[in-house]
């Protein structure tokens, strides 16, 4: 097993792409601290990790919040003992106040307070953990840091300007956060996906049916057809264990060597 006893935070654990995360990490034989801002879906996935015979513990967590953020670090230092391995996977969607708006969402319909909860959760919460935990690793000279961007990062998709603005700064500052921690062992990379199944992805394709011309009258899973359809090379969509088995890779020490990167893994959407 390539990360047995480590210990690994995975923030936006509680279900979708952050589950397959701790999944696969739990696989390969790292105990696992589940947070999200939604403390029953962390639990439950604690379960499961439990179930695989790791050790996890959930935490309730607003990523927005620095001091919930540094309490994230101290809380699974004092309880498992040590950090080895950070994965920032906690974000909101571009139709997060969409609901069943009939408004398209183009950009006069997006609000300042949608626009503000989406770089508090998507850019600052990525900012903010990776701050909360860079002591610890600079201390200990060794540490894996893996943020989660999007294909929207590495160019903007029309229907989420905002959600796409924020992935690509979590790509440059990857970068940034990268140069500063290299001279101290710690690898810092991110993972651009293309397009998963996710109960955020169901949002926005409910959304886009009722009021986004190119997709308006078709059903959520003709949307989805259509966008991998569209976007996706390969003509299949990701998965969360596709993403899992990426940040696997990059939390090893096959990949000591890697640091500053966007990997995507997206079936051939980007090739830069």
């Amino acid at each position: 097993m390539r990360l047995q006893d480590q210990v690994a935070i995975v923030t936006g654990g509680g279900g979708g792409l952050g589950e397959g995360i701790c999944l696969c990490l739990a696989r390969e034989g790292a105990h696992v601290v589940v947070s999200d801002l939604k403390q029953d879906l962390a639990e439950r996935v604690t379960l499961k990790v439990k179930d695989m015979g790791r050790k996890s513990m959930s935490i309730r967590t607003d990523v927005s919040v620095p001091e919930q953020c540094e309490k994230l670090v101290k809380q699974t230092l004092s309880e498992m003992g040590r950090i080895d391995i950070l994965v920032c996977g906690a974000g909101v969607g571009g139709f997060v106040f969409r609901g069943e708006s009939e408004e398209p969402p183009i950009l006069e319909n997006i609000s300042e307070e949608e626009w503000d909860l989406t770089v508090d959760v998507n850019l600052k919460g990525v900012f903010l953990c990776n701050r909360a935990v860079a002591p610890h690793f600079k201390q200990k000279k060794k540490g894996k840091i893996i943020n989660i961007s999007s294909v929207a990062g590495r160019k903007g998709i029309d229907w989420i300007p905002h959600y796409s603005a924020t992935k690509a700064g979590v790509i440059v500052l990857t970068q940034a956060i990268a140069l500063q921690l290299a001279p101290f062992n710690v690898n810092v990379n991110t993972i651009c996906p293309g397009v998963i199944r996710t109960p955020m992805w169901d949002t926005g394709a409910k959304v886009l049916s009722q009021s986004y011309p190119p997709f308006k009258g078709m059903s959520p899973d003709d949307v989805f057809n259509a966008v991998v359809e569209n976007m996706i090379p390969m003509r299949r969509p990701q998965t969360a264990e596709d993403i899992g088995n990426t940040v696997v890779f990059l939390a090893s020490e096959e990949a000591r060597e890697i640091t500053g990167q966007a990997i995507n893994v997206d079936g051939g959407a980007m090739f830069n």
